[in-house]
């Protein structure tokens, strides 16, 4: 079976395991499995947004150049925010020999100091964007084929409707990430019509749930998420499927705050991209992590004539 190079990130390590776990269990029965790189790090979540602040590069860079010097060429990841910050970090080293001299000056000074690593003794090698970075759907899309995985499915999911959630960062800026049009993206479209589910068109699948005001201004992000989850509800949505830890959590936990707010608001399931397929390809109910949602999943599930806690009974 195939092993292509994977970082998790932080998010999926911890809280969004649910995550990490239902894309592992998904990709093997496809046919190649996720493999974690043997020492990584927090790759800072979000890039510079000074060309000048040369520090921010730093620690992707590090896990880029791991992944080189370790032989592949290919890494995928699954967070968003992962996602942005490896491929806008390889974009600027490939693209600026000035912010590339830069960088590998602070790799090969700080390289030295890693005792926890095995020494190396071989000639140093600066990273001049060699690995490719690569989005899990994305992989699946252009690399796997979405008919792959139609050809694969246990459980067709026809009947669901499925509102896809884009979000801000797993798209922008269109130039350096280069996954699809930002005004007008399909991928997600494609992939939900690959499970045999409906996906759903509404108005605010690219904007913004709030990010990270939902810990400065959680007012802001609750009306947000509120725009969001209501036009997919109004559009004929049974869920919303995502790929981002954050917009799950600002979608589905902020819930209830949302209801607290707006008396008209009715909760929408919010799933990952990773837990339909996984659910689609046959993978038991009890390793999806559903517990862990706020808003509760099984009544999309026993749609598609899923019913919770019975299957592995059998």
């Amino acid at each position: 079976m195939a092993k292509i190079a994977y970082y998790p990130g932080c998010a999926l390590n911890e809280r969004s395991s649910h995550l990490d776990r239902s894309a592992r269990d998904a990709t093997v029965r496809l046919g190649f499995e996720l493999d974690e790189l043997d020492t990584w790090t927090c790759c800072g979540a979000v890039p510079p947004v000074s060309e000048e602040r040369v520090m921010n590069l730093i620690a992707p860079s590090r896990i880029l150049k791991d992944v080189r010097d370790s032989g592949r060429d290919i890494l995928i990841t699954i967070c968003d925010f992962c996602y942005n910050t490896l491929k806008r970090t390889n974009y600027s080293i490939k693209s600026d020999k000035i912010t590339r001299k830069r960088v590998n000056a602070f790799l090969a000074d700080d390289t030295p100091e890693r005792d926890y690593l095995e020494k190396d003794d071989s000639l140093w090698e600066d990273y001049a964007g060699e690995v490719k970075v690569i989005h899990l759907m994305e992989y699946l899309r252009d690399e796997l084929g979405y008919n792959k995985i139609t050809e694969n499915l246990s459980r067709s999911l026809k009947g669901l409707k499925i509102a896809p959630y884009y979000g801000c960062v797993m798209l922008r800026p269109q130039n350096e990430i280069q996954l699809d049009d930002p005004e007008n993206p399909t991928i997600i479209e494609d992939f939900i019509t690959s499970l045999e589910a409906q996906p759903v068109k509404y108005p605010y699948r690219t904007e913004c749930c709030g990010s990270y005001l939902s810990v400065s201004s959680p007012d802001a992000s609750t009306r947000l998420c509120y725009r969001i989850l209501t036009s997919a509800r109004n559009n004929g949505a049974d869920a919303i499927v995502v790929s981002c830890p954050l917009c799950f959590y600002n979608l589905d936990s902020r819930q209830k705050a949302i209801s607290e707010a707006y008396s008209d608001f009715k909760p929408v399931p919010i799933l990952y991209f990773t837990q339909l397929l996984s659910v689609a390809l046959g993978v038991e109910f009890s390793r999806q992590g559903f517990e862990k949602h706020y808003v509760d999943v099984t009544p999309v599930l026993d749609k598609i004539g899923i019913i919770t806690g019975k299957e592995d009974e059998e």
